[in-house]
């Protein structure tokens, strides 16, 4: 069936409207702006709010306390930082109201140190306790957060295993099997040969990725619209700055709804590498590529085969770097 290529949702509702911040590596760029002023706060506001539950442990309020604690950890990605109180909340209170956000920071706490196969045991842990029915949608959202933290670092099996595990807890909802299934043929495409499509660049010229065979290229999937993808671009732009005139190029294909939104952005910023609108260019790249959510990130090595996924922040760099210092010389 043919995909939506209209926004996808990046944000995780999580119990009582909490959100799950997608860069599960906690390696975004540094806050400026609002966003510092917003770090600043909530930095503090953890600090007291630690203080204050070594003061008084059985406060009639302690349990809102902590549930801040999780949300704030969560939202920012704090996972290790946080990781003892939420060990050591589970370890009093294995029942607790908020057991489920503790298990997440845990969890997420060992993804960030690259332990993914301990992350995924406790990930099954959570998944056992989790009820049958109420509880899908933030299973699917936090079993994709782990999911997608395993694949920037390039941990596939991990990243298979969690989204199996997810297909055995809830595989009965046709939603979640659909979701489950093009995640597992996302995984799928690693190592494998890149689509070949003929299609044209947001500037009319013909594109195919075959012709860019001796360069490692970057397949891009991102819109205007999509915070998570402006907040990488940096990273992208600083990666071509380094490694372009060592063969590295980049392909953005935008799901943006209008051409127009696209080129004038792409001008704004001054984005040298190619652009591909989606919508009104031959041949469908998110269709190809199985896309179902951006950010979404391919690396095609020089021989045109799929070999990296969901490269964001450092690990873009790091990847680059393996590539070009591996690669033989021609």
């Amino acid at each position: 069936m043919r995909k939506s290529h209209t926004r996808f949702i990046t944000t995780f509702v999580l119990l009582g409207g909490l959100t799950l911040a997608a860069n599960a590596q906690g390696q975004g760029p540094a806050p400026s702006g609002v966003a510092r002023i917003q770090d600043k706060h909530d930095r503090a506001l953890l600090s007291e709010l630690r203080a204050y539950l070594k003061e008084h442990p059985r406060a009639e309020d302690a349990q809102e306390a902590y549930m801040l604690i999780f949300n704030k950890a969560i939202e920012h990605d704090w996972f290790t930082e946080n990781a003892s109180i939420a060990a050591q909340y589970l370890v009093e209170q294995p029942d607790g109201p908020v057991q489920a956000l503790a298990r997440i920071v845990v969890t997420m706490a060992k993804a960030q140190e690259g332990k993914y196969g301990e992350a995924l045991t406790r990930f099954k842990e959570l998944m056992n306790g989790l009820g049958k029915d109420d509880q899908e949608e933030f299973a699917m959202n936090f079993a994709d957060t782990l999911a997608k933290a395993a694949m920037t670092a390039g941990e596939y099996p991990i990243a298979r295993q969690v989204f199996e595990t997810l297909l055995v807890r809830y595989g009965e909802s046709p939603t979640l099997r659909q979701r489950v299934r093009d995640e597992l043929n996302r995984l799928d495409l690693v190592n494998k040969p890149a689509p070949s499509l003929l299609f044209k660049d947001a500037n009319g010229q013909s594109v195919r990725l075959a012709d860019l065979k001796g360069k490692f290229v970057l397949v891009d999937f991102w819109a205007t619209w999509c915070a998570p993808c402006i907040e990488e671009l940096p990273n992208v732009q600083a990666a071509y700055k380094k490694y372009h005139a060592q063969g590295f190029e980049v392909l953005g294909v935008s799901l943006d709804e209008t051409k127009s939104a696209l080129l004038d952005f792409v001008k704004a910023r001054e984005i040298p590498w190619r652009q591909v609108h989606n919508a009104t260019g031959e041949g469908d790249l998110v269709e190809a590529f199985g896309v179902s959510e951006i950010p979404a990130t391919f690396l095609i090595d020089r021989e045109g085969t799929i070999v990296r996924l969901q490269l964001r922040g450092p690990a873009l760099d790091e990847a680059l770097s393996k590539l070009i210092k591996d690669a033989p010389t021609h």
